[in-house]
C-alpha cells in the first residue's frame, strides 16, 4: 500500500480516539439531581428529543402532560430515536430515554416498529403511543400522573398465544419507478430508473437481492445543431449473511455491473466475507464498531480498449473496511476507512476515507462537520485515446483522476424561550 494508505489510517485512529474520549467526557449526567425524595414534582416533565424528524405538532397535542424543550442541557429527559428497516420492509424505532436529573430511574431503551404497508397516520400514532409509554416512569415522579388514565382497548377475555403461517416465508418484495423530464428551449433533460428488490431477514440469516436500470439523456441545441448525450447503467447484486455469533458473521456476495459512462460491458464478481464487530450487534443502536474483510475474483469486458490495452480481463480484488457509528446525548460520529486493490498489482488500489461528525459543545451550540478523501489508483477501465472536449462538456465519459475531496461543516447557535409546547399553524 502507498504511504497515502497509512496517513489515512493515521485520521482514522485520530477520529476512534476522539469519538473514545468524546464518550467519556459528553456522555456524563448533568450533576444537578435533587436530593432525594419520593414528593412528586408540581411542574411538568421536560423532554428533548433528538434523533429523526418527528411531527411535533403532533406530538405537542397528543403529549400534553410534558414540557418540550428545544435544548437538552434543561431537559430532565434526552430521548434519543434511531431507525433501521425490518426485514419485512417496515421501520424498527429505537427509543433511547437518558435519564438527567430524576432519583431511582436508569437509563433504557424501547423499540416500536411499523409496518410497509402503514399510512404516514398510522406510523406516527404508534410512534407517539411509544415515545408517551416510554415516559410514564418519568411521568410517575410529577402531579401530571395524578390526571392520566390509561385504559386497555383490548379483549377482555385471555389472550391465547397462535401460531400465525407466513405463506412468504419471510420474503418481501419491492419495485421502484422514478422519471424525471426538464424541458427547455435549448436543453432538455430526461431521467428515469426502476428498482426491484427481494429481501428475506430473520434472526440467523439475511438474504438480499437487488436490480437497478437507470438512463440518463441530455439534449443540446446550438445553431440548428443537436448535442446529445446518453448514460446508461444496470446494476444487479445479491448476498446471503449467515450470524456466526453476537460479533461474527460470515456472507457472500455477487454483483453484476454495466455502464457506457465507465467504459464497461459487464463486471461481474464473487466476493466472500468476514466480519467482526467490537460491540455485540444487540446494542447495534448507540454503537457499531465492524471490522470486514472481502476477497474474490472479478471478469472484466469493456466496450473500448483501455489504457492497459485490454479488452477483457479476470482479476482477484481484495478489501478491507472499518466502520464506526457512536450515537450519545452530546452527539454522533460516522467514520468509515475502505481499502481495496487488485492482487496482480497492489499498486491498483483505491483508499478512501470518509467522517461524519455532529457535537453539542456547550448550551445552545453545536458543531457538524464531514469529510471524505478518496486516493484513486484502480481506473482500469478507461478508454484508450483523447476524450473529446464534447464529451467532457457532456458527461459522456469517466475522467481519469488519483483523488477526491470533499468536506462540509456547519454551526448552529440557538437561544432565547427552553419551550416549545405552543402549536399555530396559521399564515
Amino acid at each position: 500500500m502507498p504511504n497515502k494508505f497509512f496517513i489515512l489510517l493515521i485520521l482514522f485512529v485520530i477520529t476512534l480516539t476522539s469519538a473514545s474520549a468524546g464518550d467519556h467526557i459528553f456522555d456524563s449526567k448533568l450533576d444537578i439531581k435533587s436530593p432525594r425524595s419520593y414528593d412528586k414534582r408540581e411542574e411538568k416533565l421536560k423532554v428533548y428529543f433528538e434523533g429523526i424528524r418527528l411531527d411535533m405538532d403532533y406530538l405537542r397535542r397528543n403529549m400534553r402532560f410534558v414540557d418540550f424543550v428545544n435544548e437538552p442541557a434543561v431537559a430532565d429527559v434526552h430521548v434519543i430515536i434511531t431507525r433501521r428497516v425490518s426485514g419485512s420492509g417496515g421501520q424498527v424505532y429505537s427509543l433511547m430515554y437518558n435519564n438527567l436529573t430524576m432519583e431511582n430511574l436508569s437509563d433504557y431503551t424501547i423499540s416500536c416498529t411499523t409496518l410497509a404497508s402503514d399510512t404516514y397516520e398510522e406510523s406516527r400514532k404508534k410512534i407517539t403511543d411509544a415515545l408517551a409509554l416510554g415516559l410514564m416512569p418519568f411521568v410517575n415522579q410529577t402531579k401530571a400522573s395524578e390526571k392520566l388514565v390509561i385504559r386497555f382497548n383490548g379483549n377482555d377475555k385471555e389472550v391465547t398465544t397462535q401460531v400465525l403461517e407466513d405463506p412468504w416465508h419471510s420474503w418481501t418484495f419491492r419495485g421502484d419507478v422514478y422519471g424525471d423530464v426538464n424541458l427547455e428551449e435549448s436543453r432538455k433533460t430526461y431521467d428515469y430508473s426502476f428498482n426491484l428488490r427481494a429481501d428475506k431477514v430473520t434472526e440467523e440469516w439475511r438474504y438480499r437481492n437487488s436490480a437497478r436500470r437507470s438512463v440518463r439523456t441530455r439534449k443540446y441545441m446550438s445553431e440548428g445543431e443537436e448535442y446529445r448525450s446518453d448514460n446508461t447503467s444496470n446494476n444487479i447484486s445479491s448476498s446471503v449473511v449467515k450470524s456466526l455469533s453476537s460479533r461474527w458473521s460470515a456472507g457472500a456476495f455477487g454483483s453484476y455491473y454495466n455502464s457506457n459512462y465507465s467504459n464497461t460491458v459487464y463486471s461481474i464478481s464473487f466476493k466472500p466475507a468476514i466480519e467482526y464487530n467490537i460491540f455485540p450487534w444487540d446494542i447495534s443502536d448507540r454503537k457499531v464498531f465492524t471490522i470486514a474483510y472481502y476477497i474474490g475474483p472479478e471478469w472484466k469486458k469493456y466496450y473500448e480498449e483501455t489504457i492497459f490495452d485490454k479488452t477483457q480481463e479476470s482479476l482477484w480484488e481484495q478489501s478491507l473496511r472499518l466502520d464506526l457509528q457512536i450515537v450519545q446525548t452530546w452527539g454522533e460520529i460516522e467514520a468509515g476507512l475502505n481499502a481495496t486493490n487488485y492482487m496482480h498489482d497492489w499498486t491498483k488500489n483505491r483508499i478512501t476515507l470518509d467522517t461524519d461528525l455532529s457535537v453539542r459543545i456547550i448550551r445552545g451550540l453545536s458543531v457538524r462537520m464531514g469529510f471524505r478523501v478518496e486516493n484513486v489508483h484502480d481506473q482500469i477501465y478507461l478508454a484508450k485515446g483523447e476524450v473529446s472536449l464534447e464529451d467532457v462538456l457532456l458527461n459522456k465519459v469517466q475522467l481519469p483522476s488519483t483523488f477526491e475531496v470533499g468536506a462540509n461543516i456547519g454551526l448552529r447557535i440557538q437561544f432565547g424561550s427552553i419551550y416549545n409546547n405552543i402549536v399555530n399553524n396559521r399564515l
